[in-house]
């Protein structure tokens, strides 16, 4: 094996030590991901802007509702998707009454 110097950075003989061995990271250590710090400061963005959940609500059920949405207004699809969510948390709060003796989930989950 040659071993040349390059003009600014000198190529030591250490490239034959013996390789290091890894050590093992536990949780605490392991490495953020790179875009972590991104997610958290769009769910902050969302809560504190609910406007831009409200709109892309909008856009998403006029893509599911296809060519039934072209003359509906915005108001009128936030006012359809407001009543089927109304629907459908009415809904599993009687399915979840009728599994749980008369308790929704969440009054069973604070019982405790």
């Amino acid at each position: 094996m040659l071993i040349q110097e390059l003009p600014l950075y000198p190529i030591e003989k250490a490239i034959t030590q013996a390789p290091v061995k890894s050590q093992k990271m536990s949780t605490s250590q392991q490495p953020i991901h790179p875009l972590a710090p991104l997610k958290t400061l769009d769910n902050l963005l969302l809560n504190m802007f609910p406007q831009n959940k409200d709109k892309n609500r909008i856009i998403q059920t006029r893509k599911l509702l296809g060519k039934t949405a072209e003359n509906l207004s915005n108001e009128q699809i936030h006012c359809i998707v407001t009543k089927f969510q109304f629907l459908i948390n009415s809904w599993l709060d009687e399915f979840e009454k009728e599994v749980f003796g008369g308790k929704t989930l969440k009054e069973v989950l604070n019982e405790k």
